[in-house]
């Protein structure tokens, strides 16, 4: 697939730094740029390319990368190029780095090899006021040792409910073909729309959740790209409501209670428990309003 490079990145092709740290509010866009930046190092091509000089960091963890993970990457077989000048490691978006595997990872970057070049990706996944806060989590140190480039977000959502809008938002990388499924993505998409109400009572927004938890189900995927579907549903109505140009105290309030279930869903918690504990703490944001 033949990818527009980022005029940014476009001019750090010609003398490439060891590590980036590439932020956008788009995980399509950002996985998009960093691989067509990674081909066009190492080919002259802007064309997304497998290649086994190429690697996408991943974990068994839907959320996560672990020591265990950063060790598989810097170890003496995986960190030599094979073919091309430089072997490129791809942190995704979608998986954020423990503070052990940041320090592992921190070690590598204080003593850069000639042969290496790590791109480490940030969407802000959680909404915030501010671009630096999609990348508090990180680690100062492993920050300063990256050069950090706020990459333009050429793919706009419009955060409108529309079929397409919604597809492109949960399926980022057009891996699960959920434009296909239009059955699904219909009950997925009228259930966001029910819940971005928050007049809805305790059995309203009980029964849509749990709509919305079971039209992913259907999908027969593995199940964490359904709990990764459930995170993404949930940012999307998030944005759709921030997306508002005045948004009052109680929609920004109904809002972070909605971040806070995609928070405990990235934890580990149960769907179930967390729709519960997101029921019971929206009944009480009315106050907010008197």
């Amino acid at each position: 697939m033949l990818v527009e490079l980022n005029s940014k990145l476009i001019n750090e092709s010609s003398k490439p730094f060891h590590s980036y740290l590439l932020i956008s509010g788009s995980s399509r866009y950002l996985i998009d740029q960093a691989k067509a930046f990674s081909s066009n190092l190492l080919f002259n091509s802007n064309d997304i390319l497998e290649h086994p000089d190429i690697r996408v960091v991943t974990s068994e963890n839907i959320n996560t990368l672990g020591v265990d993970d950063i060790r598989k990457v810097i170890t003496n077989e995986s960190i030599y190029p094979i073919e091309a000048k430089y072997k490129i490691f791809i942190f995704p978006p979608t998986k954020s780095l423990t503070e052990e595997a940041s320090n592992a990872l921190l070690k590598t970057l204080e003593e850069p090899s000639s042969s290496n070049i790590f791109i480490i990706t940030s969407n802000g996944r959680h909404w915030s006021h501010s671009k630096d806060d999609s990348i508090k989590n990180m680690l100062p140190t492993l920050k300063s040792r990256c050069r950090t480039l706020y990459v333009d977000d050429e793919y706009t959502y419009t955060y409108d409910f529309e079929f397409e809008d919604v597809v492109n938002f949960l399926d980022t990388e057009d891996s699960l073909a959920l434009k296909n499924l239009n059955d699904e993505m219909s009950l997925i998409t009228s259930s966001l729309q029910n819940l971005k109400s928050h007049e809805q009572s305790a059995n309203e927004k009980m029964f849509n959740l749990i709509k919305l938890e079971n039209a992913i189900d259907e999908f027969n995927v593995d199940s964490n790209n359904n709990l990764n579907i459930l995170e993404k549903s949930i940012e999307y109505l998030v944005n759709n409501i921030l997306s508002t140009t005045n948004f009052t105290k109680v929609e920004f309030r109904y809002s972070e209670l909605l971040t806070n279930f995609i928070e405990d869903i990235s934890l580990g918690i149960r769907p179930r428990i967390a729709i519960n504990k997101l029921v019971l703490e929206s009944e009480g944001i009315w106050t907010l309003s008197q």
